[in-house]
């Protein structure tokens, strides 16, 4: 599931980070993996509170990009990058505004099994990360990828 999501946010974060020339060419793949991190904290986070229904009802990238949990996830992102690699604000912003919204649109429409098409098993992922609980409950404890972390 994890492969899948990182290459969702590859070909989403091409042009905002790849082609991107206030990126070094040295930090396009740990950027990329940043967006993944905070992309699969976010989504844990959302599914250990039950609040994830209400991004998964959301129905285009515009919307998934104003709920305020994508915002989060998305600012969470935006200060990991400047921190770690000395990204200024507004590249910073420019990326997490490109990659997350997208990202988690392109993950919502195909995991809820919408007009997009399978092939992302959002509750796959999610079942990998809260340690095979469901998306609604709480997280298992010391099971799955965040409880080995």
């Amino acid at each position: 599931m994890l492969e899948q999501l990182m290459q969702l946010i590859q070909q989403s974060g091409q042009q905002a980070v790849v082609d991107n020339t206030e990126v070094p060419n040295e930090y396009n793949d740990a950027v990329l993996s940043e967006a993944q991190q905070s992309i699969t904290s976010g989504l844990q986070g959302l599914a250990s509170t039950g609040e994830l229904n209400a991004l998964m009802n959301t129905q285009d990238e515009a919307q998934v990009a104003a709920h305020p949990a994508v915002q989060n996830i998305s600012n969470n992102f935006m200060g990991n990058i400047m921190e770690k690699f000395g990204l200024n604000k507004g590249t910073a912003a420019a990326i997490a505004a490109a990659v997350i919204p997208m990202v988690l649109s392109k993950m919502m429409n195909k995991g809820g099994g919408q007009q997009s098409g399978g092939g992302f098993d959002l509750g796959g992922l999610l079942s990998s990360l809260t340690g095979g609980g469901n998306a609604q409950g709480p997280q298992s404890s010391g099971g799955g990828l965040m409880g080995g972390l």
